[in-house]
């Protein structure tokens, strides 16, 4: 019993020791930061933060094609944002596809400042413009139009909370109609009972993995949407 086991440690995907986007690439977005590490000044948002650990880019690539698939979706009309973007990867595979723009929100500056060296290094392969903002998920406004915003479980409930209700505010405040696409990856029952929380953010689809750590579920801002949601459930063997 012992040796399966540990023959399937041994088999399963170890995202820290994934560095196959950066043996392609030359880039470095790969590792792991703990929390206790990041370089946040304010010790409350500190402990909101979560480590950073990059998304394996399959995973990017299949939630944006997946969703791009089943709407029909152009990327053209929308704006790819990233909560806490890290070291970039997610961000620069979403940039593979033709986004108006692929933008990255990372409050730690020694992350940003890597972000950006790895943009530098694969600008020419990228069909979006890709910016990197340094600053407080909460504080930032969003681009107008369509909107395509990951989050790997970037913050503890008290923050992300307060995201939510920032770009509801936004939302709400547009003078043009929008569509806003929320793709959730590690959907954790923390996260599931913010957006619960917020009935404008439906959510209309639950993606499950064999790896947890990948299941993601997806809101869509649909305004005065009634209590519930319209869910649908589908398999991924990543």
């Amino acid at each position: 019993m012992a040796l399966r086991y540990a023959l399937i440690y041994a088999l399963s995907y170890k995202p820290v020791d994934d560095i196959s986007y950066d043996r392609q690439h030359g880039t470095d977005t790969s590792g792991i930061v703990p929390t206790r590490n990041l370089d946040i000044a304010d010790d409350s948002t500190r402990w909101q933060a979560n480590l950073f650990l990059a998304s394996p880019a399959r995973i990017t690539r299949y939630m944006i094609e997946a969703q791009l698939g089943a709407e029909s979706i152009n990327p053209e009309d929308y704006s790819f944002v990233d909560y806490g973007s890290g070291k970039g990867r997610s961000t620069l595979v979403a940039a593979e596809y033709p986004f108006k723009r692929a933008i990255g929100i990372e409050i730690s500056a020694e992350l940003t400042a890597i972000a950006r060296q790895n943009a530098e290094r694969v600008k020419s392969r990228c069909a979006a413009p890709v910016e990197f903002f340094c600053t407080d998920a909460r504080k930032f406004s969003l681009p107008e139009g369509n909107l395509f915003l990951h989050m790997y479980h970037p913050f503890g409930q008290d923050i992300l909370r307060e995201v939510l209700s920032g770009i509801r505010d936004q939302a709400i405040a547009s003078e043009q109609p929008r569509r806003i696409l929320i793709p959730y990856l590690f959907s954790v029952a923390m996260a599931k009972a913010v957006f619960h929380e917020f009935p404008e953010f439906r959510r209309t689809r639950d993606v499950f993995c064999m790896n947890p750590q990948y299941r993601w579920t997806l809101y869509e801002w649909v305004p005065h949407s009634p209590t519930g949601d319209g869910a649908n459930n589908s398999a991924s063997l990543l």
